[in-house]
């Protein structure tokens, strides 16, 4: 029976040559979109898995006026830790906030991701090297880890040191080394994510900067509570101290933020990560269930064609439970067999999807949860595709069969049309949010942002290596710069437009109201280098009135700041911050220097380095005329070779609006990932709809030359063999517009600044299906009403 049974189901496959094409193919694109869906998915929802302690860990955050930070006073993980038993230990982590981190190995390198935890973290994120142990000795708190891959390009010759290493660092006529005592034991994907990993102690009373404060507490304790706890524990110790209550954490509240939430929906980040998975793992499933609907249409399409297979099997002692078992079993192993090509066409296609995801799903694909997925989801189609047509197939009897009564029936019709519909509705919906995504996107890069950063040219942290005083040698360096040719201007700032780091926060006051806002230190060209545009006042501000007044100290402030503290009349206004008082000179707009998600926060430009630590002018920016960036680099370059810190020490640069591109990139990744389903949710609706009217003409051809015979035109045929699918579209498109037009809302709910829904794509949408839904089925009905009636008639 076994091989009577894979006879035929070889048999069919290859009678009906395109149609089994149809499906196969069609179920092969849905299992391909759901692999790499949930390939990337399993790679995003991995982080920090592997930590046993997982449940137990939390970012502890500030709130201030709705808005939630990361940053924490430096003494609060002391605090925490001394005073509340549920807390098992707290500690603090911090960026290295100067750019990129020089080490002089085999090769030179920029560390671009160098962070800072104390002891009491490593032991939270469970830090330990791959060889020996972290600490040489009991009285050893301290110790620097570097990734494999890091190692690798240091210690060619050496990379699974297990001695502690010595390397220069930073500059080396400094004669600065850092000792680095082993590569760090990759457990897993993490929160914590560097290149370069400094344990040291921190924090203190005294210590200006601010951390990431992380705690580990007992199993089972309550977060709701322990934040009410850590709440008035932090008002009473730290945000009413005397230092403290001009600081930016006098007035906020305290949040707990899981550790497992902190990669795709921090509270106080953009959670558009968390947005990208739940949509991919829903369009997947979407895709797959419109391939499984096309094989049901399909298998019902063609019930008339087995009719007499069925009566036959039934006569010969074959129940219904059986029949349809073995249509169920036929539907199983066409899936298997799609699923079997989707894995080939992947593998064939695996550098190219990296690319577009920017990710290394390679090593998902090879993981246990992976194929777990795809069995789920080969029982998912099989039985979604399978059940229905094996319980209406296997319920007919066998006499009207043997009689060639028709098996067809309005029913049948109307699920079919209606599984043409939904088909059509995703392929709908899907167009709309690409042409959505794309429109927000290039929206993001053609609004305005406040400034320009064409031809600029950032240098990063550059001052470490000259003196950065407002007289010193990095001012010569800037003068010099300024003469070369193809330079327009040159400026230093402590932050730019687009970067990994955004400025510092401070608590600003002034007699009518106060705000926290974000300081950036500038210079007297940032400006105009960067074109921004005065709305009040003037930024022109000249380093001899600036060095003679030194009793003043002037800024900027955008026009959000003028709101926040109620600056009626801002010029001359007097803002209190920093332990300093300052003269605003000027108003300029809201620089949307962060990317659109959220509103441009109140921001003051000073130049000097009043708010200490974390605020210097380091960074240099350098405008080149048009078509001259690399005169500007070359001229960069030659006063970098006179520098002596600047031995051994290759430039640093970017490029302002490539770095400022990275704000929109997880758009624009979603933007490929929607634009690839899109095809394949079109190209599966058309399938369908090809499959579909191929059957119908080829089971009406008799129909078709009586009406030939009667007087009919080729385009009153054509009309009648169209008008099912018109309808269909139409239905489609009706029942698509408020769904697309909710989920858009919806999606660009998340953006402070957004391009608004387009109408006018649906019409265009409408016409576009309209037109390929003529085309898909124009060949077919134009052949069959020109085909001669004669031969058809003959035929029966």
């Amino acid at each position: 029976m076994a091989n009577s049974f894979f006879t035929l189901f070889w048999r069919n496959l290859f009678k009906n040559k395109v149609f089994s094409f149809i499906n196969i193919a069609g179920l092969a694109l849905g299992f391909a979109g759901f692999i790499v869906s949930y390939q990337y998915i399993n790679r995003e929802t991995s982080y920090d898995r592997w930590n046993k302690n997982l449940e137990d860990i939390y970012l502890v955050g500030l709130t201030q006026e709705g808005n939630h930070s990361d940053q924490t006073p430096s003494s609060l993980a002391t605090v925490l830790q001394d005073n509340l038993p549920e807390v098992v230990r707290a500690g603090r982590k911090i960026n290295y906030f100067y750019g990129d981190y020089p080490i002089f190995g085999e090769e030179t390198i920029y560390v671009k991701k160098a962070i800072a935890i104390d002891s009491a973290a490593a032991r939270i994120f469970d830090i330990e090297p791959q060889y020996g142990s972290l600490y040489k000795s009991a009285e050893q708190h301290e110790a620097t880890l570097v990734t494999a891959s890091l190692a690798k390009k240091l210690f060619p010759k050496d990379p699974d040191f297990s001695e502690p290493k010595k390397v220069p660092v930073l500059a080396l006529p400094l004669g600065m080394e850092e000792t680095i005592y082993g590569v760090n034991k990759h457990k897993g994907l993490s929160f914590l994510d560097f290149d370069l990993l400094f344990i040291k102690e921190m924090g203190g009373e005294q210590d200006l900067f601010t951390y990431q404060t992380f705690v580990q507490v007992k199993t089972g304790t309550d977060p709701s509570l322990l934040e009410t706890k850590i709440n008035r524990l932090f008002h009473d110790k730290l945000a009413k101290q005397a230092n403290r209550t001009a600081s930016t954490f006098s007035n906020g509240s305290i949040y707990l933020d899981p550790l497992a939430n902190l990669h795709l929906r921090p509270k106080h980040g953009s959670n558009s990560a968390y947005v990208t998975i739940w949509v991919l793992g829903i369009l997947s499933m979407v895709i797959l269930t419109l391939a499984a609907a096309n094989f049901t249409n399909l298998m019902l399409a063609q019930a008339d064609k087995r009719a007499k297979e069925i009566a036959l099997k039934k006569v010969f002692g074959n129940n219904r439970g059986r029949v349809g078992a073995e249509f169920l079993l036929e539907a199983c192993l066409q899936c298997v067999l799609a699923a079997l090509i989707a894995l080939l066409l992947l593998t064939i296609t695996s550098n190219v999807l990296e690319k577009w995801f920017n990710d290394d799903l390679g090593k998902q694909l090879l993981k246990s949860a992976t194929f777990l997925q795809l069995l789920f989801a080969l029982l998912f189609t099989s039985l979604l595709s399978g059940v229905y047509p094996a319980f209406i197939l296997s319920a007919y009897k066998p006499v009207r069969l043997l009689k060639g009564s028709s098996i067809s029936h309005a029913n049948r019709m109307f699920l079919r049309n209606s599984l043409l519909v939904f088909q059509f509705v995703i392929a709908l919906v899907f167009i709309a949010g690409v042409i959505t995504v794309k429109s927000q996107i290039d929206f993001m890069q053609q609004t305005e942002k406040g400034f320009e950063p064409g031809h600029v040219i950032n240098f990063k942290s550059i001052g470490l290596y000259y003196d950065t005083k407002l007289d010193g040698a990095f001012q010569d360096l800037k003068s010099r710069l300024a003469q070369k040719p193809g330079i327009a201007y040159v400026a230093a700032a402590s932050n730019v437009p687009g970067g990994a780091e955004a400025p510092p926060r401070k608590q600003f006051t002034h007699i009518d109201g106060a705000a926290e806002m974000d300081h950036v230190g500038v210079d007297i060209d940032y400006f105009k280098t960067l074109n921004i545009e005065t709305k009040e006042g003037s930024t022109t501000v000249s380093l001899s009135q600036l060095l003679a007044d030194s009793s003043k100290n002037y800024a900027v402030v955008n026009e959000t700041a003028v709101q926040k503290l109620g600056l009626s009349q801002p010029i001359g206004a007097t803002v209190s911050g920093c332990a300093t008082d300052f003269t605003v000179i000027a108003v300029v707009p809201d620089v949307k220097a962060y990317g659109f998600e959220n509103k441009v926060a109140p921001t003051l430009y000073s130049f000097k380095d009043e708010c200490g630590p974390g605020h210097f002018k380091i960074t240099l920016m350098v405008k080149a005329n048009a078509g001259k960036n690399d005169d500007a680099i070359k001229a960069v370059q030659e006063e970098w070779n006179k520098n002596p810190n600047a031995e051994s020490l290759p430039l640093d640069y970017t490029f302002l609006d490539q770095q400022y591109a990275q704000q929109y990139a997880k758009q624009e990744q979603l933007s490929n990932v929607l634009y690839g389903f899109t095809c394949l949710s079109v190209i599966i609706a058309l399938m369908g709809l090809f499959s579909m009217s191929a059957y119908q003409i080829s089971t009406r051809q008799k129909e078709t030359s009586i009406r030939r015979i009667l007087g009919a035109s080729i385009v009153a045929i054509f009309i009648q063999f169209n008008k099912v699918f018109f309808k269909i579209i139409i239905i489609a498109v009706v029942l698509a517009i408020p769904i697309s037009y909710l989920i858009l809302y919806l999606w660009l709910a998340n953006f402070a600044y957004k391009t608004p829904i387009n109408n006018w794509i649906f019409i265009w949408i409408s016409c576009f299906f309209v037109f390929m839904s003529t085309l898909t089925v124009a060949y077919q009905s134009i052949k069959a009403a020109r085909a001669k009636p004669v031969d058809n008639l003959r035929d029966e």
